[in-house]
């Protein structure tokens, strides 16, 4: 074994297990059925490494590889590999490269992408050009993942690095390593440092929640998500409220009180709608109602008579919510519709009723479609649903908007109307 080992060096599991200590990383024994791997994080991002073999059976060649998903909405791609006497070739009859501006490299490397500004912006990083020129092969993509089949959420790609043979250089797999985590951070963070940029947790917060897994846990962002949100209130810039308020009802129950808590800490005027409906939800999160999640951030933001209005309703006393104004009224009527379903039902129905809240329409009509004719909210919803369509059938004064141009009285010399449309004078009775 020793003269083996002295013939042919290390084996492959002995360098990638010293190389996942290296990197902090997860060493996979492979086995019958699966191929040996490590896995580090960088940030957001895991990074893969493990070997790939293609062919008929009959001739096969294995390839070393690197995967790493992340959240690429705006489609960026971009791909490079060393320069040859057939690359040379392929620019010469007409395929697409991107000079960079750093003359050695663009002589040493075919670079190819949809951006050549960002292109440009990408390899004009030095440790980018420098961890590229000490790999003695390399083709690195980013491999997009489209159509029905893919197991990747909408929005995520791959960053991809393929070489024939299997890599056992430990120095040259940790640079690997390291030019995955720059690249990444170069691509994703514009190379900045992002704990207090704005814009870039906005960006973590709306990638897809979920997960990649082929063998191994390739991406997941639940993590990258909730950190986000906690950033954004830390940070308190009111723009990112919109970001925040669309993950209000998000599948993830810890990213949901994250972006309530978040919106409290902002504390503008904004917020407050947003935060509204949620005082409805019969759901709950990490052990407790979101109701009263939501009822503590709005007393916070001093909004606690509000607060108290739906508590009552919801009680069955309407006389605070009836002589309320109009602010938030959509809102309101949102978390009383939101509440149909829930054990205070019956008291949403009759509220929404007394409210004249002929909006909610639809919603009760939807709620009366799947409650059974014996739940106790039932005759409620049927009653506010009786009460409103009556109030809808009502006629209503015209406004401006309702009035037809072709209705308007018109200049005397003007292009007259159609004298058959205009009024007549009662016909005396005949004979």
């Amino acid at each position: 074994m020793s003269f083996l080992k002295s013939l042919f060096g290390p084996s492959q599991k002995v360098i990638w297990r010293q190389l996942s200590q290296e990197v902090r990383g997860k060493f996979h024994e492979g086995g019958f059925l699966t191929t040996t791997a490590v896995q580090a994080r960088a940030g957001d991002w895991i990074i893969t490494l493990d070997t790939v073999t293609t062919g008929d059976g009959k001739t096969n060649q294995t390839f070393t590889r690197l995967r790493a998903p992340y959240f690429n909405p705006e489609r960026f791609r971009f791909e490079i590999y060393r320069a040859s006497i057939f690359s040379g070739l392929g620019k010469a009859m007409g395929m697409q490269d991107i000079p960079v501006g750093h003359p050695r490299f663009d002589q040493d490397f075919v670079i190819k992408g949809n951006e050549p500004q960002r292109v440009r912006r990408l390899f004009d990083n030095p440790r980018i050009r420098k961890l590229i020129d000490a790999q003695r092969r390399i083709h690195l993509s980013v491999k997009p993942h489209e159509g029905w089949l893919s197991k990747f959420p909408d929005g995520v790609d791959e960053l991809h690095f393929q070489a024939a043979g299997v890599i056992k250089d430990l120095a040259q797999l940790k640079t690997l390593f390291d030019l995955f985590a720059e690249v990444l951070r170069e691509v994703c963070h514009d190379g900045k440092a992002y704990e207090d940029d704005v814009r870039i947790h906005i960006r973590r917060l709306r990638a897809p929640a979920g997960r990649i897994e082929d063998k191994h846990i390739l991406w997941e962002s639940y993590g990258m998500r909730r950190d986000a949100a906690a950033a954004l209130g830390r940070l308190g810039d009111p723009v990112a409220i919109p970001a925040l308020a669309s993950v209000l009802r998000d599948e993830d129950e810890t990213l949901t009180v994250r972006a309530i808590e978040a919106l409290a800490e902002i504390g503008h005027r904004d917020v407050i709608g947003p935060l509204v409906p949620l005082l409805g939800s019969p759901d709950w999160a990490d052990g407790r109602p979101v109701r009263e999640r939501t009822a503590e951030a709005l007393r916070q933001l001093g909004e606690g008579e509000l607060v108290e209005t739906l508590r009552e309703a919801f009680a069955g006393d309407f006389e605070r919510l009836k002589t309320r104004g109009g602010e938030y009224r959509a809102e309101i009527i949102a978390a009383l519709a939101a509440a149909l379903g829930a054990t205070v039902g019956a008291h949403a129905a009759n509220a929404l009723a007394e409210i004249n809240a002929v909006e909610a329409l639809p919603q009760l009509r939807k709620t009366q479609r799947s409650t059974a004719a014996s739940d106790p909210g039932a005759e409620a919803v049927s009653r506010a649903i009786r009460k409103l369509e009556a109030r809808a059938a009502l006629p209503r004064a015209a406004t401006a908007a309702d009035v037809g141009v072709d209705t308007l009285p018109k200049a005397a010399r003007g292009p007259r109307a159609d004298e058959g449309t205009l009024p007549r004078g009662a016909r005396p009775p005949s004979g």
